[in-house]
Parts: structure tokens; C-alpha cells; sequence
């Protein structure tokens, strides 16, 4: 008699040191089954690959069970892409949409995974897979005159072997310089983090680095925001996992400069903080295409770059006592198209310093409770820049805590935009102002209370905020006073 508990699965029969393949597809028709069937075959009979497919499967086998375990051993998965793939993967309850939400978990976890390949069978890859896969590189298998040929290809690749692998580098060139002449990279993004702000710290401290410094900043400005860019597409719904893909993707991708600009506001010149600034206003772009879809309130997404860099230049600034550069980004304005608008232009303290997202809708995308959840999303950002030049995440608490009460006052007296009430906006700030009655001595005390001693002696109005009059300042201070005792919220 049989003994039908050891009948194998497939995942039983797996040979070790060889790939492990999980081939996802829908059922299209008998003849796309039975291509994506010879396509396994040939991986395991050709190319020693083991493949993972429902069709292996004996009688009875659980297919949840299957799809799940198979694609969590899996070395690689291939998706094979057609039209009724997709549509299956958005629309239907089916065995292809399962896979693509277990597919699309392991990509939110792992934005940089090379773990999963699009094999296109039919239509084009934009028609034929979700936004998330059809930017991965892939290989297209539409027509079958060639499907020897790519089917090699795909193997090289599943052994890690590709065939279009860079070949290994040559020995270090020699180069003889001149040591008056700085000498910018061609490819600043070869630079990592720590090397691009050495570079410019180095500009900064040479004579006559004036337009190779320019360009070194002017290059990273076009690569973050061509980064930004290519993710630009807002035709879905926000979730909270895709909310905190795209902070890692926008603090990826402007990490270099809000690094850079502490370091500009330091020891630059208004000339050379300018172009930080400049950088903000590109981030905010957004170019209008025609045809164009999207969800409502999914654009915002594309301000989180824009803003990550205006609020690191706004807390150093305040940090290094640099206020005259506050003025020039209260002043500036962001023409159309933005991401806000393909024909009105906006205040760039509206656009990129402003939280556009109510607070109930802020926390379930954060999964918080917080009572300020944009100020605390923005300090927890920034805290790991500024850590070298303060002393614990409270010093930073008070010295942001400053920016973003000094910013609510420039916002209002600049008149940038309406704000809920017509008034000021409200963050952690309001907390540390119980400070001020308590004589705490802080960054953020003494800061304010430099102004009630100092008068236009206080070194923000020396530098000609609020037009360097202190009763332009004692004004605006006393108007947010009244907002803050009606609209205030306290634990």
C-alpha cells in the first residue's frame, strides 16, 4: 500500500547550489500555459535551474501554501508579462493577484532588490506589468524566432553570470595636475556622501573654484531631481507602506546636498547658498504631461525631496546664525508647473516647508498618534545630519524646535500663503515654549530670549528679518501668542 505523506513536493526535490526560480503568470490560455511550461522545462533541462511552477504541483497540493513559500526561498522570481497578467494582478481574485501582493510587500521592504524579473511574453512592459516591475530591467520573449537566444540569456542570468556584465576595471590611470586648477568629477554621483561634501569643502577653501564648485552643486541639483523624476508617477493610492518608500527614495536621492548645504551655510557665501536654494525650487518641479493620470493627493509624494532639503537648510541656518538667507527663501516663489499646479506658481516656503496633509490623514499613512506627526516625521529625518553638531537628540529638539518656530513667524510676516485660520501653522515648538516660562536654560530659551534683551541688536534682525525692527518681531510674536492660546493643542 502507498504511503501517500511521502509523496514529495516540489520543493523537496530542490538540488542544492543551483538557483531557485519561482515562475509567476497568469492563465491567459492553454497556449501561454504551455509556453510558460517549456520555458521551466527548458530552464531545468538546459541550464540545471530549479524551477518552481503551479504546474509541477501533484493533486491536492495547496496553492496559497505554495505561491507563499515559493516565492520567500526563492533565489529569483520571474513574472511573466502580458496584458490579462496585469489586469489579474489589479482587478480579479486570483492566484496571479495573490503573488503580486506577496511580490509587492518583498519590494516595499526591499526597493533595491534585483530579486524579481520581467520576462515579457505580450504587449509592452507598461501595458503588461505594475509600475512597481516595469522600470526593472527585463527581457523580452514576444517573439519566438528568438527564444533560444534569450532563453540563454535568462539563464546567465538566473547563475549570476550575465552576459552584459561591465568588464573588470583597467589599472589606475596616472594623472599629472595642476594644483591651482580644482578639478570637479565628470560624474558627481559616483561620489559617495562623505566624499562629495569633502569636494566641496575643498572648493569652498580654493581660490578660483567659482565655476567648478557651480557645477558640482548644479550637476547634483540635476541628478536628484531627475531620481525624484523617475519615480514621478502618482496614478496610485497612497498606503502607508508606499508613504515611507517614497521618504527613503526623496532622502536617497537629496542626501548629498542637505549634507552639503549645513556646510555651505556655514562657511559659503551668499552666492554659493543660493544654489541650494535654487536646488528647492527644481525639486519642487514637477512637468506637466499630457494625458496625464493620477490619484488626488498622491503629488504630494513628490514634495517630500524639496522639502527634506528647505527644512535642513532653515534648521542650519538657525543652527550656525546665518539669517540672511532666511529672507532670500521667504521671498522665493516657485513658477508653474509644480507639483502642485501645472499653471500657478507658489511661495517655496508653501511648497516645500508646509505639511499639505491633514493630521488624521499624516498619521495612518505614519501608523502614529502623534499630535504633530509632520514635525516629528521631519526632526526624526534630520536628527542623524545634525548629530555631530549637537549634543543629544534634545539639544537637536530645541535647535529644530527654533527653525520651526522662527519659520511659522517668517511664513506669516512674509504672508507665503493661507494657513488654517488664516494664521500660523503649529508643531513641537509649541510644547518648548512652556520652556520660556519655566526659565529652562536651551538652545531654544535662550534664543527667544536674546530677542526681549537684545532688541534690534538680536542678531536675526541685524541680518534683516522682519525688516531688522524688533517691533515688527514683537508684533508678529504677540499675533501667534493669540493663535496659539485658541489653536494650540497640549498633552
Amino acid at each position: 500500500m502507498c504511503n501517500f505523506s511521502d509523496i514529495p513536493s516540489q520543493f523537496d526535490d530542490l538540488v542544492k547550489d543551483h538557483p531557485v526560480v519561482f515562475i509567476s503568470y497568469s492563465w491567459d490560455s492553454e497556449e501561454h500555459k504551455l509556453w510558460v511550461r517549456k520555458l521551466s522545462d527548458d530552464l531545468r533541462t538546459k541550464y540545471a535551474v530549479n524551477t518552481l511552477i503551479d504546474q509541477y504541483n501533484r493533486g491536492g497540493y495547496d496553492l496559497i501554501q505554495f505561491m507563499t513559500k515559493g516565492i520567500e526561498i526563492a533565489d529569483r522570481v520571474i513574472l511573466i508579462g502580458t496584458p490579462t497578467y496585469k489586469e489579474k494582478t489589479e482587478k480579479y481574485d486570483s492566484g496571479a493577484k495573490y503573488e503580486d501582493q506577496l511580490i509587492s510587500t518583498q519590494l516595499y521592504h526591499q526597493i533595491g532588490s534585483s530579486k524579481f524579473i520581467p520576462v515579457l511574453r505580450f504587449g509592452k512592459f507598461d501595458t503588461s506589468f505594475k509600475s512597481l516591475i516595469e522600470t526593472r530591467t527585463g527581457f523580452d520573449m514576444r517573439e519566438d524566432t528568438q527564444y533560444e537566444a534569450n532563453l540563454h540569456n535568462l539563464a546567465a542570468e538566473l547563475w549570476n553570470s550575465p552576459l552584459n556584465a561591465a568588464p573588470a576595471l583597467g589599472p589606475r590611470p596616472e594623472f599629472i595636475t595642476d594644483s591651482t586648477v580644482p578639478s570637479t568629477p565628470n560624474r558627481v554621483k559616483e561620489l559617495s556622501c562623505t566624499q562629495f561634501v569633502e569636494e566641496v569643502k575643498r572648493l569652498l577653501s580654493t581660490p578660483y573654484s567659482e565655476i567648478a564648485y557651480t557645477e558640482l552643486i548644479e550637476s547634483e541639483t540635476k541628478r536628484a531631481y531627475e531620481a525624484v523624476q523617475s519615480k514621478a508617477n502618482y496614478n496610485f493610492s497612497i498606503t502607508p507602506e508606499l508613504f515611507s518608500q517614497y521618504q527613503e527614495i526623496h532622502f536617497k536621492a537629496v542626501e548629498k546636498l542637505m549634507t552639503a548645504s549645513m556646510v555651505v551655510v556655514r562657511y559659503g557665501n551668499s552666492k554659493q547658498q543660493q544654489l541650494f536654494v535654487d536646488a528647492v525650487v527644481k525639486l519642487c518641479m514637477k512637468p506637466f504631461i499630457n494625458g496625464e493620470t493620477g490619484v488626488v493627493g498622491t503629488n504630494l509624494l513628490h514634495l517630500f525631496a524639496a522639502t527634506f532639503l528647505f527644512h535642513t537648510i532653515g534648521i542650519a541656518c538657525v543652527k550656525f546664525g546665518y539669517f540672511q538667507l532666511l529672507n532670500v527663501i521667504f521671498k522665493t516663489k516657485v513658477l508653474a508647473g509644480n507639483a502642485l499646479s501645472p499653471s500657478y506658481g507658489y511661495n517655496l516656503a508653501f511648497l516645500a516647508g508646509m505639511c499639505h496633509w491633514n493630521t488624521d490623514v499624516l498619521n495612518i499613512y505614519m501608523g502614529s498618534t502623534w499630535i504633530y506627526p509632520y514635525s516629528e516625521l521631519l526632526w526624526r529625518k534630520l536628527y542623524p545630519l545634525f548629530k555631530e553638531f549637537t549634543m543629544d537628540e534634545e539639544d537637536f529638539n530645541c535647535v529644530y524646535c527654533t527653525w520651526e518656530h522662527l519659520f511659522s513667524l517668517m511664513y506669516h510676516h512674509c504672508q507665503c500663503g493661507l494657513m488654517p485660520h488664516d494664521n500660523f501653522p503649529i508643531g513641537l515648538f509649541v510644547f518648548k515654549r512652556a520652556d520660556l516660562f519655566r526659565m529652562q536654560d536651551n538652545f531654544y530659551t535662550l534664543f527667544y530670549n536674546a530677542a526681549k534683551e537684545q532688541k534690534e541688536q538680536w542678531e536675526p534682525l541685524k541680518q534683516g528679518l522682519f525688516e531688522g525692527n524688533y517691533a515688527v518681531f514683537e508684533q508678529t510674536y504677540n499675533d501667534g501668542e493669540k493663535y496659539y492660546i485658541r489653536y494650540g493643542r497640549w498633552i
